[in-house]
């Protein structure tokens, strides 16, 4: 039965359908013999049609209950009478019988006229039947694929049928000319049934909500990093970041999270536990990405015969953790942000430890998440929120309580604009932080009130206004330059990349196009005149966490010649666009539909991701990473990577994300002040220096200071609670067993010789980079005082790529150069644009825009 001849001579999914179509229809016809739909007028049935006129007016006799049992129960027989040939559903088939219904009619004429009822079932005991057939057809057709799908997963156990062959697969993909026919049904039988057996029969209690999110997940990781299920928790935070609004207070808090289940794995005491252990550092080595791949037949490292060394790093492990948590107790859930116009004008200031909310106390084990939720709510409702704050006195002030009242919050993308330098240059900046639904609307005021304040310090200085019959009018090239700061910009929405865009660029030109397999090709343009002069020069300032939304307006200000892209190297490259769908209880799939284009027609997008998971070799397929099986992805080779061109002819290329015209470094950053960042070492001198300090307008940091935090430093390594060679620990570590595994104890003892070296280099930076750090000191004790604009504004006095980019703005000659014509290459670059220009539009023209929430 399972050769190959055998499986030629099997019935196809098609026809076992069909079959079982007819199989219905056929059971929908052998009905019980007295039941009839239609029939065949006999001559005495002819002369009851003719007597009685029409159906109305007859009156149908149903015969006994008993009669209607015997009809409903017995088989139906064919007919032997000679004097009927057809087919009889209702009513009695002799036509003895027939004639006594006649009578029968006949004599009750009277009392048909006044049952409503009998008057109408002559025609509904022919409409009656048919609209069941109808709906029983409808319904077979409707199901049947499902069901066959379902008998095929359940009853076909002798097909040698799986969804995982990769044989079948392969063959199936080439009949079909490469494409794979999938049939969605079975993963969907499959997935529903696993769900069912582990809920019905797992040996402990599962929670199939959880089972669920995770394989889903673990689906969706297959395909690249950007497609995601959003639980109902997730898709409010995604349409937080796609609004840009939320209901709240306007407070950021910091604190533990799953706190009770790692106290509970580390055996702490939860009375005296708050917070977890501090996050990984962002600017530090990942020590996987350091190791090298051996090949497979290398010796492994000899393992020890006891477990004695193993337990002792573990022991060490255990004791960290322990001292980290009970550290992060005494801080407990802290304010890192208050918003202005918020929580900030209401009183609450950064550092600030919270107790409760309303009547919700704040106890060790109590999350971020939970907080959060109470201090949310209603706009327009108030809640009491008391607080502790470090203050003048070496102690803790009593608990103060602030009622802050509710509104809908409104989170910025431009947190702040100004002048870089002296006013009177005329360079104005924005920080540019996001994409989110206002993003157009704020940078266009941004730019309209640097223009009318270089025009008011214009004629501070002696210029005269401009008039045109008596009406004012303003002078926006009085702005001599801007630089538009999209540095670790993460994107956000299609159509407010779009709008931001559009301030810049001229009147008609294309902004961005995007296509996909099931996406409508579509290209956007400007319609509108821009709000900046042409004469205002424009820099774009990046760096390589500025991407998605971000990287379309500088890849279309740099394909359009309208300003210069400044940064260290290239973008971050991500060329993709994802659409976020709806789900039912208001969860949301994020999941990537197209590619996008710039205005030159070239693809940004730098990694090239391919579907991981099970592959073709299912033994070897299983991604031994966190989280199971994921995508596979590689990095646009140099060598593969299209040349374009700009406008003015200038070269661009494609693969790896938009690069940067005007090389500026950014100020290096050592490894001690990363490490002081991310530990929080920074905010934890600031809450003990507001203990004994007060902030004056001459505040800086000076000598006596600097020496004490020093001291401060230091303490808390002795302590435990800070590692200056964190960014070596885990490699240390793994050597420190192998060595012990080895019982190579001279080379141990080197080893800790080598992380003592490490500590005393990663010191020398206090004297090295003392510049930096004091700035970086400075910033965090002035965070408990000064709103984040002015933070920002301080702060621009320092960034060295800030002030390089306002210097050649202000210089213009590096700029021209910069946008300098090259004739050739501008007939070079408008016959290629031309080309896929005029195939975009007619693509365009013929498919309306997608009504999507898409992110790019």
């Amino acid at each position: 039965m399972n050769s190959a001849a055998a499986q030629q001579t099997a019935p196809t999914p098609i026809a076992r359908r069909l079959a079982v179509l007819v199989l219905l229809t056929t059971n929908a016809l052998l009905l019980p013999k007295n039941a009839c739909a239609f029939q065949t007028s006999t001559s005495k049935q002819q002369q009851r049609f003719n007597g009685a006129g029409h159906y109305g007016n007859d009156k149908v006799s149903t015969g006994s209950n008993n009669d209607m049992s015997q009809l409903l129960l017995q088989p139906r027989r064919l007919s032997s009478s000679t004097t009927s040939t057809s087919l009889h559903f209702f009513g009695k088939k002799q036509e003895e019988e027939q004639d006594k219904e006649l009578d029968v009619i006949s004599n009750d004429d009277d009392d048909d006229n006044k049952n409503i009822f009998s008057k109408a079932w002559p025609t509904l005991k022919i409409a009656l039947p048919s609209f069941l057939v109808g709906g029983i057809a409808t319904l077979c057709v409707l199901f049947l694929p499902l069901l066959a799908d379902y008998y095929e997963a359940f009853h076909s156990f002798n097909t040698p049928s799986n969804i995982y062959n990769t044989d079948s697969t392969s063959k199936t993909a080439a009949s079909s000319g490469g494409k794979l026919n999938n049939n969605i049904n079975q993963p969907v039988i499959l997935f529903e049934t696993i769900l069912n057996d582990l809920n019905d029969a797992y040996v402990d209690d599962v929670d199939i909500q959880k089972l669920f999110e995770t394989g889903v997940k673990a689906m969706t990781a297959s395909l690249d990093p950007y497609t995601e299920f959003e639980s109902r928790t997730e898709a409010a935070e995604l349409e937080e970041s796609v609004t840009g609004r939320y209901g709240g207070v306007g407070l950021v808090i910091r604190g533990g999270t799953n706190l009770a289940e790692a106290a509970k794995e580390d055996g702490i005491v939860l009375e005296q536990q708050v917070d977890s252990i501090a996050a990984p550092l962002s600017g530090g080595n990942d020590s996987s990405s350091n190791r090298k791949q051996q090949p497979r037949n290398a010796l492994k490292p000899p393992v020890a015969s006891s477990r004695d060394a193993d337990e002792d790093e573990e022991d060490i492990e255990i004791t960290e953790r322990k001292r980290a948590r009970r550290k992060s107790m005494e801080d407990g859930v802290r304010v890192v942000s208050a918003f202005e116009g918020y929580a900030y004008d209401a009183g609450m200031r950064v550092g600030d430890k919270l107790l409760a909310i309303d009547d919700f106390d704040i106890l060790p084990t109590t999350s971020p998440d939970e907080v959060r939720n109470h201090l949310r709510g209603d706009p327009g409702t108030e809640v009491q929120v008391k607080f502790l704050r470090e203050g003048v006195g070496g102690k803790v002030n009593e608990p103060q309580t602030i009622t802050l009242k509710r509104a809908v919050v409104h989170i910025p993308d431009v947190k702040y604009f100004g002048y870089v330098g002296d006013p009177r240059d005329g360079i104005g900046y924005i920080d540019l932080s996001g994409f989110a639904n206002d993003a157009g609307r704020e940078v266009r005021f941004a730019i309209k009130a640097l223009q009318h304040g270089s025009e008011l310090m214009a004629m501070k200085d002696g210029d005269s206004p401009n008039y045109e019959d008596g009406i004012f009018v303003h002078d926006p090239t009085k702005l001599k330059g801007l630089v538009l700061d999209l540095r670790s910009n993460p994107g956000g929405l299609l159509t407010s990349a779009v709008d931001v865009a559009t301030l810049f660029v001229p009147n008609g030109s294309d902004i961005v196009s995007a296509k996909g397999r099931g996406f409508p090709e579509i290209l956007y343009r400007s319609k509108t005149d821009p709000i900046l002069s042409p004469n205002t020069r424009l820099a774009v300032l990046v760096n390589d966490q500025t991407a998605s939304a971000a990287e379309i307006v500088s890849g279309a200000i740099q394909d359009l010649d309208v300003g210069v892209v400044v940064g260290k190297g290239r973008t971050y490259g991500k060329g993709l666009v994802q659409n976020v769908q709806d789900l039912p209880y208001q969860t949301a799939l994020k999941y990537t539909v197209a590619k996008y284009y710039t205005p030159s027609g070239r693809c940004i997008q730098s990694t090239v991701y391919e579907e991981g998971g099970r592959g073709d070799d299912l033994l070897t397929s299983t991604s031994e990473e966190k989280g199971g099986p994921k995508y596979k992805s590689k990095k646009v080779a140099d060598k593969d990577r299209t040349v374009f061109y700009t406008a003015h002819g200038r070269e661009v290329k494609d693969g790896g994300g938009v690069e940067v015209d005007y090389k500026v470094e950014p100020q290096k950053a050592s490894p001690l002040e990363i490490i002081l960042l991310s530990s929080g070492t920074y905010s934890d001198y600031a809450a003990e220096w507001s203990k004994t300090h007060e902030l004056t307008d001459q505040f800086s940091v000076d000598e006596s200071t600097y020496k004490d935090f020093q001291r401060f430093v230091e303490q808390k390594q002795a302590d435990g609670d800070l590692k200056l060679e964190v960014f070596y620990d885990s490699q240390l570590k793994e050597l420190s067993k192998k060595l012990k595994a080895s019982k190579f104890d001279s080379s141990k003892r080197m080893l800790e010789s080598l992380r003592a070296d490490i500590i005393k280099d990663v010191k020398k930076d206090f004297k090295t980079y003392k510049t930096e750090i004091i700035e970086d000191l400075e910033q965090n004790i002035l965070a408990r005082y000064l709103p984040d604009s002015m933070l920002i504004e301080r702060g621009l006095q320092s960034d060295i790529q800030v002030l390089e980019t306002a210097k050649m703005l202000k210089d213009g000659n590096e700029f021209d150069s910069l946008l300098a014509r090259d004739q050739k290459s501008v007939e070079k670059g408008l016959l290629s644009n031309a080309v896929g220009d005029s195939s975009i539009e007619a693509a365009s023209s013929v498919t309306p825009e997608p009504k999507l929430q898409t992110r790019w």
